[in-house]
Formats: C-alpha cells, structure tokens, sequence
C-alpha cells in the first residue's frame, strides 16, 4: 500500500491491483504524510494544519499544534510522532499532546540560516535505525542537525556537507550512515553526520530533490535531479531526471528506460520511495500528476497513473 499527498487530499495506492482511491481531505494540498504502527495516517496541509486519520476509512481530526509556525514535514517513530516547521521548530506528540522540542530557530547556530526568497524551514527528518534518541532535521537551508539522546543536545553535522540540504534519510542495515540528496548533488555520511562524501560521479544533474533507498540492499538508490535550481527552471525548465546507483552512490546512472530523459515537472523531496511490501517495486511521483512504478529496483519504469492530482509526497504504508 501507498499513502499519496497531493493537490486535492490523500490518495491510497493498491500495490496489487495498481488502482488507487481517495481517503479525502479534498481541496487540502498534502506536502507529508506518514503512517503510525495503529495504522493512523498523519498528514501536513502545506504550511497550515495537521491532520489524523485511521485506515482503512479516515475519519479526519484536526490535530494541529498551537503554534505561530508553518508547518513542513511529520515523522512518525515508534510512539513518537514528530513535526518539523517554518521557521525551524520541532513538536513532539505524545499520549495526544503536542509539546515543542526544539525552537531551532532561536539558538545561537542558526543565525546564519536562510531559505531563499522565505525563512529557513525544517524540510525533511530522518529517524536513527537503532538509536531510539537518535533523529536527523534537514535545515533548508543550514545542513543537517543531529540528536542522539531524544532532543537533549543538538549538533550541527555539517563537515563536508553542501549546507542545501532537500532530503536526508537513514538505512536499517547500515545505521551509521546517513544520505543527503542536496543543492550539489549527493552526499553520503559512514559515521552519523560527522563526516561527509560528496559522491557524484555520473550525477549531471546536481540539483537533487528526492532520494530513496532500497530496503534490502543499502548500495542500491535512487535520486532526482535538474541541472539548474528553481532560478533556472524558468529560462530553461525543470527538466528532472532519475539516477540509480548500485554501489552506494559511488557512481550513478540516468534511468531512461521507461521514463522520459528530462521530465518537464518536479520530482521533488518525498516523492521516491521503495515499498515495504515489495523490495524491488519503487515509485516516482511528479508534480504533474503521474505515477511511476518499478518493479525492478528502479532499472526500467512504467506509468501506473497519469491522472492524480499533483502529487507532493509519497510513502509506503
């Protein structure tokens, strides 16, 4: 099963039957979504609200946190739930009960942060695979904080690492690591954030946005990419293309097999995933509304719809 954000509400996606349904919120631009273990959907109206759902039918609740911030990206781990905002502050929900764990923002590191044309933002997290106190915020733009005991302390891991960060992630099998798809293309951590790589090679496309990474094999990834940032679309287009490397970035790929060597609309943050139910199906949402799917972990692709609203992120439940 998929969860879908999009335009116009939350979709779910048979994985078996390839057709898919709404669960509502329609008119609500979903930007992040993510499933809790009692199979209740959270979901983030860009900037607004936050809503909960239970499958298999939401009932959907307003869980909003009382807060002054816009609100970006939601994580759920363990009994934990976390929501990320604008400008950087993260929320924790417990037992019903959102209370804030970091005002990012208002210490001394972040003075240097920014985000072109708005205010800097908590765009993507990233749990610690063994670390129950371990988590990873992607400032955009300020790199990657890190704690790893539950929010106590916090520390900018930033040694390396291109500062515009669009999506980090973490692996089970490899629990050190962490992934960074950034403004510079892809950078790779072997030791929680302390250290950075930038891994490049056959990555032409350098501003990259999504990345996912194979559930049973961490050297195999997927990336998305243009060759110029938002500054450029205009002139010259998005132009978006995807990369798969099979050696842990240490060299990539452009996938054409299936899709089109330059898609004209984003491939953004969120919107790779490999499924949890199959290993080597993946899925590629485009904000223009069409759904990828590969059933060969990311070699070749097909379209599986053509009609969603614009998608803006896309998870596995």
């Amino acid at each position: 099963m998929l969860l879908i954000g999009t335009q116009d509400g939350v979709y779910q996606w048979n994985e078996e039957t390839d057709t898919g349904h709404s669960l509502g919120l329609n008119g609500k631009r979903i930007r992040d979504l993510t499933l809790q273990s009692d199979h209740t959907v959270v979901a983030v109206e860009s900037g607004q609200r936050v809503w909960s759902g239970r499958l298999p039918d939401p009932d959907w609740t307003e869980i909003t946190p009382d807060n002054d911030e816009g609100l970006t990206t939601v994580l759920a781990k363990g009994d934990h739930l976390y929501l990320g905002g604008e400008p950087p502050v993260l929320y924790q929900r417990d037992q019903d009960t959102w209370w804030m764990m970091e005002p990012l923002h208002a210490r001394e590191y972040a003075k240097d942060w920014y985000a072109p044309g708005g205010l800097a933002a908590v765009r993507s997290m990233a749990a610690h695979p063994t670390n129950e106190g371990g988590l990873y915020l992607d400032i955009h733009v300020g790199g990657i904080m890190r704690t790893l005991d539950g929010g106590e302390t916090w520390t900018p891991t930033n040694d390396g690492l291109e500062l515009d960060v669009h999506e980090v992630a973490t692996h089970a099998m490899n629990p050190d690591a962490v992934y960074a798809a950034t403004a510079d293309g892809f950078y790779y951590s072997p030791d929680e954030g302390d250290n950075w790589e930038r891994r490049n090679a056959g990555l032409d496309n350098l501003y990259t946005r999504g990345i996912a990474i194979h559930p049973q094999n961490p050297d195999i990834m997927l990336i998305s990419g243009s060759p110029t940032n938002p500054g450029g679309w205009r002139t010259h287009g998005k132009r978006f293309a995807l990369y798969r490397s099979e050696d842990g970035g240490g060299t990539w790929m452009k996938i054409t097999a299936g899709l089109p060597a330059e898609c004209p609309d984003e491939i953004d943050t969120f919107c790779i995933i490999f499924s949890t139910a199959h290993a080597d199906h993946a899925y590629c949402g485009r904000r223009d509304g069409i759904l990828h799917k590969s059933t060969d972990a990311g070699a070749s692709w097909t379209k599986a719809a053509e009609n969603l609203p614009n998608i803006y992120s896309v998870k596995a439940g």
